[in-house]
């Protein structure tokens, strides 16, 4: 087992990748040494957001001008390897919102930080059969990133120290196992949140059962240095598909279930249900899906996701990034309309999406409701824009708010 302490982090992605890195370019020789730096490509990226928000109980709106710009290299792929580097840096144009690390307590919070650090440095090595192994610092989202994501929609995202081992000898399935070291999260390098330092170790298998859809099935290992509260032991499965039926029409679905119990140094007892389940249609442009999720809690602990992208669940406003001590049940309903390919003058894509989901406690009562409505439109391949706006009407314990966002994003 890797040793703890503050050197388990950076260091030991650049020791690996960089041995790694040695073992790659020996076999390819001078000319593939050549090739593997000089025939790969450019990764650049510019976010500019304002992020504001109203919230019950403070005296002065947040109004948050934060830019994110992220530039990166990925080798060509020589003698099964490939390598990828990218440097990212955030900042702000304002001050009128708490960053988390900033000391505006007088403000709401926008967990966008000023930071620069390394985002991602990775090896991915291809030449086993049917396995792709890839080491260091990396982006990770399994399934639909309700246990373990990037965050992509905060500006600095969070990242993987890592080494991720990918296989499909079986026709149909996906075996994946991960080994994570350190968790880079969204609060960047300043921050005391700023990491999850441990031993993690994240399964997850899939399975192309046709003609059903998806099956899923996982366990994550979570023994968390500092937050020894959120070191939990997750089992779980899901299956997910959609169906065709009429001249234009499907029909959607999800189920899933997981179990949570204390791993490692948590001090607690419990055993936790997580249940989802989601029905939908589409058709043509257009789509509406409804649903139920339900993360339980005993009083004294809630069913934890400490490593998901926890914005694309349970409102944009993200008032329950941690669950209830009595838990959650959330009734959901979202209906959206996309189009591609369009030739309005620069516009080339377009989307239009509303969401509503009314928040009870298991136990009895009410935790509010939220409504979101979000619009996107591409102008041609490198630039788009959004425009998105959520409403929480609070209860006692969790207060109201309203949030706006304004995104232009730019992408070589």
């Amino acid at each position: 087992m890797i040793g703890r302490g503050n050197y388990r982090h950076l260091t030991w992605v650049l020791s690996l990748a960089a041995g790694f890195l040695l073992t790659a370019v020996a076999p390819a020789a001078a000319d593939g040494l050549g090739t593997f730096l000089t025939d790969g490509s450019l990764l650049l990226n510019a976010r500019y957001r304002y992020e504001g928000v109203h919230q019950k109980g403070f005296a002065r709106d947040a109004e948050a001008h934060t830019f994110r710009f992220r530039a990166g290299y990925q080798t060509a792929k020589v003698a099964n390897f490939q390598a990828l580097i990218e440097i990212e840096a955030t900042g702000s144009l304002s001050s009128s919102f708490n960053d988390t690390v900033n000391g505006h307590t007088a403000y709401p919070v926008v967990p966008d930080p000023n930071n620069f650090e390394l985002n991602r440095l990775q090896i991915l090595y291809t030449g086993l059969p049917a396995t792709a192994v890839t080491l260091g610092r990396q982006e990770i989202n399994l399934d639909d990133q309700r246990f373990v994501g990037a965050v992509a929609f905060r500006q600095n995202e969070q990242t993987f120290d890592a080494v991720r081992i990918d296989n499909s000898t079986v026709p149909g399935l996906t075996l994946t196992y991960i080994y994570v070291n350190r968790v880079n999260r969204v609060f960047g390098e300043r921050s005391t949140q700023g990491h999850f330092g441990g031993d993690m170790h994240l399964m997850n298998a899939a399975y192309d059962l046709k003609p059903l859809g998806k099956l899923t099935g996982y366990a994550y290992l979570l023994a968390l240095d500092s937050a020894p509260a959120l070191s939990t032991q997750t089992y779980g499965a899901s299956l997910s598909g959609q169906q065709a039926f009429g001249d234009d029409m499907s029909f959607t679905y999800r189920a899933e279930a997981a179990t949570q119990h204390p791993y490692a140094s948590n001090p607690a007892h419990f055993g936790l249900t997580y249940l989802r389940g989601e029905l939908g249609l589409a058709s043509g442009i257009w789509s509406a899906q409804g649903g139920v999720e339900y993360l339980e809690g005993n009083g004294t602990s809630g069913f934890s996701t400490p490593l998901a992208t926890l914005h694309k669940f349970q409102g944009f406003a993200d008032v329950f990034l941690t669950t209830p001590r009595s838990g959650i049940t959330d009734l959901y309903g979202k209906a959206d309309i996309a189009k591609k390919g369009l030739a309005l003058g620069p516009i080339t894509g377009a989307s239009l999406t509303g969401w509503y989901h009314d928040f009870q406690n298991p136990h009895g009562g009410s935790l509010g409701s939220e409504f979101d409505i979000g619009a996107a439109v591409d102008l041609g391949p490198h630039v788009s824009t959004s425009l998105t706006y959520a409403s929480y009407s609070g209860v006692p314990g969790y207060a109201s708010r309203d949030k706006i966002w304004l995104e232009i994003n730019v992408k070589a």
